[in-house]
């Protein structure tokens, strides 16, 4: 409590004895300092809170982006024309992303994280460096990849026609009572129609295709082209008979004119394979760091969620 001294003097704890103005001014001089120190605690507060908000929401950031890299790639890998913008995307913001959060980026306006952070980006930064290495091989085979699916689709569309041709031409045989190798020889066409589509459309699956497929591929298009010239012509080696019946040639030819695209798209796939097998790879090494790489940004994520 203040003390009331003679005249215009009064004491007060700390301030000692002063007149009544000067213990007025020292009063107000505190308080402006301690508004001062108030709001520069805040704005320091408020600043330090937005810089880890920036930081946490580009791990954020970072954490879809490894996703959806991971699902782009696949996608990629099966000749569909829009993943590969999608890839080029994640791998570009992914890496920039923890770049930023480990050096520091003034046009994200991010800060890097400091030392502290250094064994969760160790384990991190390695992972996203592999993942744009290997985005950007998908992505140098785009042109292959999309032409192998088209040929694959081309391939499936001219399979149902193959059939239906082959199955035309067994009938004939049967009909006009034609040797039986020569009939067993249009039902074995009818089933390469078959099995080479299935063979083709191994290259758009997940597990893509191994070097016994790729032969057998290979095989099948080979022995469709000599039985088909075999029934057509005639081939001693298979036993079989020129085609007399003008009904017949014309069915063998329509066969050979479609069959003539359909092995073109075979040609077209196998002669691309080591450039498909070199993607598939680069996706293999995707997907196999990605479950990795998610777990260190989530971990990355609850630490600075914390704060």
């Amino acid at each position: 409590q203040p003390v009331v001294a003679a005249g215009d003097l009064i004491a007060f704890p700390l301030l000692g004895l002063r007149p009544v103005l000067q213990h007025q001014q020292i009063l107000s001089l505190a308080l402006g300092a301690c508004l001062v120190a108030l709001a520069a605690a805040t704005v320091l507060a408020l600043g330090s809170s937005d810089r880890v908000a920036h930081q946490l929401n580009t791990t954020g950031q970072s954490l879809m982006q490894s996703q959806r890299l991971a699902k782009s790639v696949a996608q990629a890998l099966i000749g569909s024309a829009q993943a590969f913008p999608d890839v080029a995307e994640s791998a570009e913001v992914l890496s920039s992303s923890v770049r930023g959060l480990r050096s520091g980026d003034n046009k994200m306006r991010l800060d890097a994280l400091g030392g502290d952070y250094e064994d969760e980006l160790g384990k991190i930064a390695p992972l996203v460096e592999r993942a744009q290495k290997n985005a950007s091989h998908v992505i140098a085979q785009q042109k292959t990849l999309t032409g192998v699916s088209t040929a694959v689709r081309q391939i499936n569309r001219q399979s149902r026609e193959l059939l239906d041709l082959t199955q035309e031409v067994a009938t004939q045989k049967l009909e006009q009572g034609l040797p039986a190798v020569e009939t067993s020889a249009a039902g074995r066409l009818a089933m390469l129609t078959q099995r080479i589509g299935k063979s083709a459309n191994e290259f758009l699956t997940p597990q893509g295709v191994s070097d016994t497929s790729i032969a057998q591929l290979d095989m099948d298009v080979n022995a469709f082209h000599r039985i088909l010239q075999g029934l057509l012509h005639g081939s001693a080696d298979l036993g079989l008979g020129a085609a007399k019946n003008p009904q017949t040639v014309s069915a063998l030819e329509k066969l050979a004119k479609v069959f003539d695209e359909t092995r073109a798209q075979v040609v077209f796939i196998l002669s691309h394979r080591s450039s498909v097998a070199a993607a598939r790879n680069a996706q293999d090494v995707i997907l196999a760091d990605s479950e990795a790489l998610r777990r260190g940004l989530e971990d990355l994520q609850r630490r600075l969620a914390a704060q």
